[in-house]
């Protein structure tokens, strides 16, 4: 009985700790699902970080530093040394004003940007004058102005000959961000001319991104025609040159957040070669007429038909991840919840069939006490039984063996008087036997 019930005492300490290990495991599965909305909330911010521009500046002595986040790298977009806002760098004196009239700067300014913190995820450079070359203006408090993106480290790249066209495009509801683009020729064998060999110097034209994203920015489908009248030439006459791009597909919603002004932009062509028309048209209009019914019809996948959920991909990114974390939780306090009430389930019926073979086995044990008792008490009467006949036959024995005596004792009397001339009658013959009895 002790047994079962250390047993059953055991079990449900098992079962006590499985539900402890359950509600561990749930906490678990919180915390991850919180730091999974945590992770989402810190990938929008990371989106929101390689979509934008980001410019930074620092004066004469300071150090400038351009950072961008994990998995991302820095694109150069531009970069100034030199003067060109009189409130910038002024010192607040009347010398730094009448210093700050000065304009001037370095031409080597983004070669040496370039070299220094392209595709870096961190840089710091020095500001003076010493960096960037020749001084452009001596005696002018000068300052150093960068503007770069964050390139993710999964993009696009293409790479268009001279005398071809560029075709960019994305799916819809993606639009296109330009991270670098160079227009000239560098020192592989890309695009070779038939004419001549290729140079054996680097001549790139990195001013390039700005035409490319004057065409291109925040479009689905764009197409530029890669020639002299599109992009400045950089190289000698005569030199074959190819555009090399990088570019992204970002959710439209996103970049209209991270830039609001994207939409009243104004969109410049280059100069030449404007390319067929768009494959996607642009949205429909607020309130289509009869005419557009055909076109854009209800409920259809269409930029302005895209609903809440597609206007805001990561709201609904977020949305659909709790609902799995909470559809996940439910199920495991659930399963957790069965389990338990399954094992004390079990713990009571083991403890039930236990208990039972416990009675059954004392009424055993009774029992066999019961008929040892009865078999020990018969022994005892028949051993009791023989040793009383014993005794009775030992008594019988004896009273046979003095009857025999005396009769012989009669018979030696009656010879002896016999011999000996004297009488004794029959009448004597008790007091004889009295006398023999009293001498035994």
């Amino acid at each position: 009985m002790r047994g079962a019930m250390s047993w059953s005492g055991s079990h449900c300490g098992l079962s006590c700790s499985g539900a402890g290990i359950n509600l561990v495991y749930l906490s678990l599965l919180l915390w991850s699902s919180c730091s999974g909305m945590d992770g989402l909330a810190d990938f929008s911010k990371y989106l929101s970080r390689i979509i934008t521009s980001h410019s930074v500046h620092a004066c004469d002595g300071q150090q400038v530093r351009l950072y961008c986040p994990r998995h991302s790298t820095i694109s150069i977009q531009s970069a100034f040394y030199g003067r060109a806002d009189a409130t910038l760098c002024t010192n607040g004196t009347a010398a730094g004003v009448r210093a700050a009239n000065y304009s001037c700067s370095a031409f080597t300014t983004l070669q040496k940007l370039l070299s220094e913190c392209q595709s870096h995820r961190d840089c710091q450079l020095p500001v003076n004058h010493l960096v960037f070359g020749p001084d452009p203006c001596p005696g002018t408090i000068k300052y150093l102005h960068v503007t770069y993106k964050c390139k993710p480290t999964e993009h696009k790249s293409s790479v268009v000959c001279e005398g071809e066209k560029l075709t960019l495009h994305c799916k819809p509801p993606r639009v296109l961000i330009i991270y670098t683009a160079a227009y000239g020729r560098g020192l592989g064998h890309t695009c070779p001319s038939q004419d001549r060999g290729t140079p054996p110097f680097e001549c790139l034209n990195h001013n390039a991104v700005h035409t490319l994203s004057q065409s291109c920015y925040s479009k689905q489908r764009c197409v530029v025609a890669v020639d002299n009248q599109t992009f400045r030439d950089p190289c000698y006459p005569g030199t074959r040159k190819y555009l090399t791009v990088l570019y992204s597909c970002v959710p439209q919603t996103l970049l209209q957040e991270a830039d609001p002004d994207v939409l009243h932009r104004p969109t410049s062509h280059p100069k030449a070669h404007p390319g067929p028309p768009p494959a996607h048209p642009g949205p429909p209009p607020a309130h289509p007429g009869p005419a557009d019914v055909a076109v854009y019809p209800k409920d259809s996948r269409t930029p302005g038909n895209t609903g809440v959920m597609m206007k805001h991909p990561e709201t609904a990114a977020l949305l659909f991840t709790s609902s799995v974390c909470v559809g996940l939780l439910l199920t495991l306090l659930a399963v957790s919840i069965r389990l338990t009430c399954r094992g004390l389930r079990h713990t009571h019926k083991t403890q039930t069939r236990r208990s039972q073979e416990e009675e059954d086995d004392d009424d055993d044990e009774e029992e066999e006490e019961m008929t040892d008792c009865s078999l020990l008490s018969d022994s005892d009467r028949q051993l009791a039984y023989c040793w009383e006949e014993v005794s009775y036959r030992t008594a019988d024995a004896e009273r046979l063996e003095r009857m025999e005596r005396r009769d012989m004792v009669i018979q030696e009397i009656w010879m002896n008087s016999d011999l000996y001339g004297t009488s004794c009658d029959q009448d004597q013959t008790p007091y004889l036997l009295l006398s023999y009895t009293q001498l035994e």
